[in-house]
C-alpha cells in the first residue's frame, strides 16, 4: 500500500476531536531538524490534505515518523504501531542512508552502504540539506536517487 494512504487509513481510525487534535501537534515541533507545519496550512484541512502537507513537507519517510510520533503522544499506541510495521520502508530503513527531503527519494542497491541509526534529516521550501557520510567496504558502490518535482 502507497504511504499516503497508509497514513489516511490511520487519521480516517482517529475521531473528529482527535484529528484536530493530531493537527494542531503538526503545529508543534515534533521531530528534532523536522520543523513544524504552519497553522494556517492545516487550519481547514481534511484528512486528505493534511495528509498531502505532511508528505509535501516532509517526504513520506519522515511523515511517518512524525505520524508515529504524534500518535504516541496521543496515546494511541496501537495506531502508531500498526501504521510503523505496516510502513513498507520500516524493515528496510537501515539499508537507506537518511530520510530524504520531501521531493526526493533515495535508495541504496549495496548491502555495503551503513547509516546512522535514528539519524533523521528535513527540509522543507528551498532548504538545502548536508548529508551524513555515507560509507561502504566494497568497490563500486552505487546510490540511485530519484528528485521529483
Amino acid at each position: 500500500m502507497q504511504v499516503p494512504l497508509l497514513i489516511l487509513d490511520t487519521l480516517d481510525e482517529l475521531g473528529a476531536d482527535e484529528f484536530k487534535r493530531f493537527r494542531w501537534n503538526l503545529t508543534q515541533p515534533v521531530l528534532d531538524g523536522c520543523q513544524p507545519i504552519r497553522k494556517g496550512h492545516l487550519e481547514n484541512a481534511d484528512r486528505q490534505d493534511t495528509v498531502s502537507k505532511m508528505i509535501d513537507s516532509y517526504g513520506e519517510e519522515t511523515a511517518v515518523k512524525v505520524a508515529v510520533e504524534i500518535l504516541k503522544r496521543m496515546n494511541h499506541n496501537n495506531a502508531a504501531e500498526k501504521l510503523k510495521k505496516t510502513y513498507p520502508g520500516g524493515s528496510t530503513a537501515a539499508q537507506t542512508p537518511s530520510p530524504t527531503p520531501p521531493s526526493s527519494s533515495s535508495s541504496s542497491s549495496s548491502s555495503g552502504l551503513t547509516a546512522a541509526d535514528g539519524a533523521t534529516v528535513c527540509a522543507q521550501g528551498r532548504s538545502v540539506i548536508v548529508a551524513p557520510n555515507i560509507t561502504g567496504t566494497s568497490s563500486g558502490v552505487s546510490i540511485n536517487m530519484n528528485i521529483n518535482n
